[in-house]
């Protein structure tokens, strides 16, 4: 199997994660065209509709909030 790789678009996402006071790593995936975020413990998957879509944000935020609430 073809190893993950990352392309501009991590770099996109690790930006917008790192806004919400993270460490991420993301890979691309080119055999499903899909992102893996690694974000404040979680994994979080994007796909191409998610990113071309602007949904990925919408992922990241859900993502970190639900893990933020469990120390609250």
């Amino acid at each position: 199997m073809e190893k993950a790789n990352r392309n501009g678009e991590c770099d996109e996402i690790e930006r917008f994660a790192t806004t919400l006071g993270r460490n991420p790593h993301c890979n691309y995936n080119p055999e499903t065209q899909s992102h893996i975020l690694e974000v404040g413990g979680e994994s979080v998957t994007i796909t191409r509709e998610d990113f071309d879509d602007r949904k990925w944000q919408k992922k990241i935020r859900k993502a970190t909030k639900s893990r933020r609430s469990l120390y609250n």
